[in-house]
């Protein structure tokens, strides 16, 4: 029997290469593969960079789905069961949105695939059995479940050159505006530690990227695991908080573990905003300056990320955190629109306040990136729109990457670590065509270079 696994793309331009910064290795669907029993042959089809064929040749399909994703994937998957064939859809959009992804296909997975799950619904399939739907969040544990990836699926794919890995799932903070704690219901679940070795083991790749939500959501087993993988001879990078610069222990072993740059969501320089968002716990500025020069003290360079929109927030935050970013020198940075995630608090929220300029966002024929889907108290839509997007342009244009070099984190001795100065001036360069390249771009549909839509 055949399976055959899809990556859906958040749209394309017909004939225009897909942004290659959003072409990571698809790691949930290799997982899926590699939960899979020998009886079947697998196959990877990842719309971001192959064609969709015309004819499916499988006995059955199975589709991952986030928000930006679903449309897209929707469409897909008429066209597949069009076909005869069956259609299962699993990803974090169907813990968000069950009640509509179930519409669009034959089967259903809610939560993870491991525990048994997944050979469940492959085995009821053989048998004419399939459910319509299969949740996997009724026996929540916290010991995640290890499963070598099917990375050899990836082959000839051309991926950004970074092993992914996972050691842990989801994230225990309750900001209003996260999709991820509000899929995971705040909980954290994580592998044992001998297992993602092992994994690690078998990663040709120098440069690993931890695809956890949160990397450090319990302290103590992150520091189990630095010291296993400090004689790896890694470099990696993933997702942290700003409160574990108070944990010095922990910075000297993510430094031995090879941990070159972490994702950490300051999100706002505003107390009153922090605390809007369910942040109350996060540092405000003074707390932040502080807090990324200890890090910096133990290598760590700093991706920085903020986000923009709710009450609290006036036009003239974004340039004051432009220039905070700039003047932190700040490996990277985001400056990002609030998203009303369905599923979320904050989506409850702008519902019940009427502030939801459609609804179904995610849905919406000529939705693009960028684009801002609520009301604002102190800008308009389009004026946010443009306030992050000018943001962006401005931090990774030359002179402010200049003004970035920090030999002490971003660029070490760049004859001594050359590794961290390459991956400085790579990332910022690629950052800045990706900045232009997404705004703007499709979600959901394909459309020609006129803005027509095609599918």
């Amino acid at each position: 029997m055949k399976l055959t696994l899809i990556q859906p793309s958040v749209g394309k331009i017909a004939n225009k290469p897909y942004i290659k910064s959003w072409t990571m290795e698809p790691l949930a669907l290799a997982t899926l593969a590699g939960l899979t029993p020998k009886e079947f042959e697998v196959e990877l089809i990842d719309e971001r960079i192959d064609e969709l064929p015309e004819i499916y040749n499988a006995d059955i399909v199975g589709i991952t789905i986030e928000t930006y994703t679903a449309k897209r994937a929707y469409a897909i998957a008429k066209e597949i069961r069009n076909q005869g064939i069956k259609v299962i859809m699993g990803g974090i959009h169907t813990n968000l949105m069950p009640d509509e992804v179930i519409k669009h296909c034959d089967c259903m997975l809610v939560g993870g695939a491991e525990g048994g799950i997944w050979t469940q619904i492959l085995e009821d399939f053989k048998n004419n059995k399939l459910q319509k739907k299969y949740d996997s969040n009724s026996y929540f544990t916290k010991e995640l479940e290890h499963v070598t990836p099917r990375r050899d699926l990836y082959a000839n794919k051309g991926y950004l050159p970074l092993g992914l890995v996972e050691s842990g799932r989801g994230c225990p903070f309750t900001c209003e505006f996260c999709a991820i704690t509000s899929a995971h219901k705040g909980k954290y679940r994580y592998k044992l530690v001998d297992k993602i070795i092992e994994d690690i083991e078998n990663i040709p790749q120098k440069m690993l990227y931890f695809a956890d939500d949160n990397f450090v959501s319990k302290f103590s087993r992150t520091k189990e695991l630095c010291d296993a993988m400090a004689p790896l001879n890694k470099k990696w990078f993933s997702h942290g908080t700003i409160n574990m610069a108070n944990q010095r222990d922990l910075l000297k072993k993510l430094q031995k573990s090879g941990c070159s740059n972490l994702l950490i969501g300051f999100e706002s320089l505003n107390e009153q905003t922090l605390k809007s968002m369910g942040k109350s716990w996060a540092v405000v500025k003074r707390g932040y300056t502080e807090s990324i020069k200890i890090l910096r003290d133990y290598g760590i360079s700093i991706y920085g990320t903020f986000v923009f929109g709710y009450d609290e927030d006036r036009p003239e935050d974004v340039e004051k955190t432009l220039d905070f970013a700039i003047e932190q020198k700040l490996c990277l940075a985001a400056f990002n629109h609030l998203v009303p995630y369905p599923g979320t608090p904050l989506y409850s929220r702008f519902e019940k306040e009427g502030r939801l300029i459609d609804k179904e966002w995610w849905l919406k024929d000529g939705y693009n990136f960028g684009e801002v889907s609520f009301r604002p108290k102190n800008f308009t839509p389009q004026e946010l729109s443009q306030k992050c997007y000018d943001a962006r342009m401005k931090f990774y244009n030359f002179s402010n990457i200049l003004k970035r070099v920090e030999f002490s984190a971003n660029c070490r001795d760049p004859f001594r670590d050359p590794f961290q100065a390459l991956s400085f001036v790579s990332a910022n360069f690629v950052s800045q065509k990706g900045i232009k390249q997404r705004q703007n771009w499709p979600i959901g549909n394909i459309i020609d270079k006129y803005g027509k839509i095609l599918n």
